[in-house]
């Protein structure tokens, strides 16, 4: 895929995450952890061999996005893991600072569904910080749906924000 970024063309690829992007992925989810709001862990948590270990999951899918060897963002769907709710998913998408507006969250969520459809996973969940307008209204237009809020749910710095609860259904279901 071709990416414009001031006027320069790049090309990036957007592929499943493997062993060996376990430092990169590492490294560009704390770098958005290092923002302190927009996730809510400030730490990542695993080892670079937690994360091999991880990726090694066939049930979940982890995609990364690559532009000039560097891992820029990460997208994650993780499968219910009991039998009652196998059939949903949670996504998380962490993209670095000085790649976000560009596209390329769009194609990794794009392509994060498309797997979801074909692992029969019904229905993909997600949450977001209500102060992340940007993100909603992304997640709106890929067809996303409210599914609810949890009021005064995190405080970050000084200010208390809302988690927004946003749901895909894969099957088309809009709840009626």
């Amino acid at each position: 895929m071709i990416l414009k970024r001031d006027g320069a063309v790049e090309n990036y690829a957007i592929r499943r995450g493997v062993p060996e992007d376990a430092k990169g992925i590492i490294e560009c989810m704390q770098s958005v952890m290092d923002e302190k709001i927009y996730l809510v862990s400030e730490y990542y948590l695993l080892t670079e061999r937690g994360e091999r270990e991880r990726l090694k999951n066939k049930d979940d899918l982890t995609l990364v996005c690559e532009l000039n060897g560097k891992i820029a963002g990460v997208t994650t769907i993780q499968r219910g893991m009991y039998r009652k709710n196998r059939h949903v998913a949670s996504l998380g998408i962490a993209i670095r600072k000085e790649y976000r507006h560009m596209g390329m969250g769009t194609g990794m969520i794009r392509d994060a569904i498309s797997w979801s459809k074909q692992q029969g996973i019904e229905k993909i969940n997600l949450e977001v910080f209500s102060s992340n307008v940007h993100a909603i209204q992304a997640y709106r237009n890929l067809g996303f749906q409210y599914e609810g809020v949890r009021k005064r749910q995190f405080l970050i710095g000084d200010r208390y924000v809302d988690d927004v609860l946003m749901t895909y259904f894969t099957s088309g279901w809009n709840g009626d």
